[in-house]
């Protein structure tokens, strides 16, 4: 088979949609602030972390573009194939295809950031994956925010959520590892509970921790594999804690959620439930880890617990039952959810959803009026929101009984989200660029013809802008009573 063929074959993401050429480095360092977590036998030794950016780039043809799946290709593919539910035999017979491990990103790996306009510095937005998820299973989506000037970090978990990942023993002669893979269990369980309240501790500790190192401290970054630092400015970046954007899909959602309310919640709840729940399994059949038991209240003190201050929030397909113990703490920070058909369907999840953005169940007055954006999107999967249904939509289709599912219509879906989000953000004055009443300012790229509809508005980037809103789609007002609609019937 030839190269031409191969390429063809090869599984690709599309360009991204902003102005912006796009850089990115991946990085692992010993955690300054390592903590060992018993329940679920995983520990905060390192940290490691993908960032996209705006970059400083004269010829994109020289650069080259990072590997979709990490260092250890072949196997990040197996697993990542025996997660979706697919046989060992089949993940161990994709991996030796040539071109499958192959897919990169369309962003260029290690080039400078560039210097943003005068008087402006590039907002950060953190990105927290899912069940399944890698620091660059959602590519697209952080690199599209990027490409309209934001900074994206987006972690990879140690906690058993990721299919695989590798921890680097820095402290050992030579490059030693060791291999944490997915833990999978049954949802309805009390060890289920107990494994993702742990879990989303864990992940708060790495976030919060690698936004110490990268906004306080700013360290230099030094490329995994190299030893020499990209040429990365943070002065060019606001680096303010309160400005971050946390933005995350399903189980990262939740993980963005709490970092806001303060993770201590979850904990208490389990402190305060511990006895009944070990009460409520006389057959031992779920067995608690003893490990686990809290012998007294939690420190609301330790900054890795209490909640932090953000400028928005973004939450793909938001999954609420691992947080549902926080409901009744009020969401202070403007907040976008955009829902895939199969979270729609979904009715218990869908019942926090409603509860969460409408601040029901808080005690009254006790939470300022919320700006929140709550949007659904079809032809849509669970992985609609990541790369997945992107580089594998004959998969996704198959395996998610989603008929419509084809490379054009996750690009439309995958643009839809990008385009809401950026308004919102805008919106919400996380501006990464001056932009004026006309949409001019850096944005040049973009398309500023009148709608014949509606000669109020205008056309950015194929999707009708108009009073912040994306075509198809309809602002709704978030009721403890809502009813979500189709809002894209008017733009089948």
């Amino acid at each position: 088979m030839g190269r031409r063929a191969m390429r063809f074959l090869t599984p690709r993401l599309p360009p991204y949609p902003g102005p912006f050429t796009v850089g990115s480095v991946e990085i692992e360092i010993p955690s300054p602030w390592p903590a060992v977590y018993d329940a679920i036998e995983t520990a905060v030794e390192t940290l490691q972390f993908r960032v996209f950016y705006p970059a400083d780039v004269q010829d994109p043809s020289n650069e080259k573009n990072p590997y979709w799946f990490p260092e250890d290709r072949r196997e990040y593919l197996k697993n990542f194939v025996t997660f979706s539910g697919r046989s060992s035999t089949l993940a161990t017979f994709l991996s030796h295809i040539p071109f499958v491990p192959d897919v990169t990103l369309p962003c260029l790996s290690n080039v400078p950031l560039l210097e943003p306009p005068e008087n402006h510095k590039w907002p950060v937005v953190m990105f927290s994956h899912g069940l399944g998820g890698t620091r660059n299973a959602y590519s697209q989506f952080c690199g599209s925010l990027a490409s309209h000037g934001h900074v994206v970090i987006a972690p990879e978990y140690r906690d058993k959520s990721a299919p695989v990942t590798y921890v680097r023993d820095f402290s050992a002669a030579g490059y030693v590892r060791k291999v944490v893979k997915y833990q999978r269990m049954m949802e309805v369980s009390t060890s289920a509970r107990i494994l993702r309240t742990y879990q989303l501790v864990q992940r708060v500790r790495e976030t919060l921790s690698i936004l110490k190192i990268l906004l306080e401290k700013n360290i230099v970054l030094v490329p995994m594999g190299e030893t020499n630092p990209i040429k990365f400015d943070w002065s060019y970046v606001d680096t303010r804690r309160e400005k971050v954007v946390y933005a995350g899909h399903s189980f990262g959602a939740a993980t963005s959620v709490v970092l806001v309310k303060g993770v201590y919640h979850v904990l208490e709840f389990l402190h305060q439930h511990d006895s009944d729940a070990a009460a409520s399994n006389p057959t031992g059949t779920e067995e608690i880890p003893s490990s686990i038991t809290l012998d007294g209240p939690i420190d609301r003190t330790d900054e890795f617990l209490r909640p932090q201050r953000a400028q928005a929030l973004l939450l793909l397909d938001p999954w609420c039952i691992p947080i549902y113990q926080t409901m009744g703490i009020p969401l202070t920070v403007p907040t976008m959810a955009i829902l895939s058909q199969a979270f729609y369907a979904w009715s218990a999840n869908m019942a926090l959803v409603y509860q969460l953005l409408s601040n029901s169940g808080c005690v009254p007055g006790t939470a300022p009026p919320l700006k929140v954006h709550l949007f659904l999107t079809k032809p849509s999967a669970h992985h609609s929101q990541s790369d997945i249904a992107l580089l594998f939509p004959g998969l996704t289709r198959y395996a998610f009984n989603v008929p419509e599912c084809t490379f054009e219509t996750q690009t439309a879906v995958m643009s839809m989200n990008v385009a809401g989000c950026v308004e919102f953000l805008r919106e919400n004055g996380t501006n990464s660029f001056d932009v004026t009443d006309e949409r001019e300012g850096l944005i040049k790229t973009q398309s500023m013809e009148q709608d014949k509809d509606d000669p109020t508005a205008f056309v950015l980037q194929g999707y009708l802008v108009a009073d912040n809103m994306v075509k198809g789609w309809s602002r709704l007002n978030v009721r403890d009573d809502i009813t979500v609609v189709d809002i894209l019937a008017d733009d089948r």
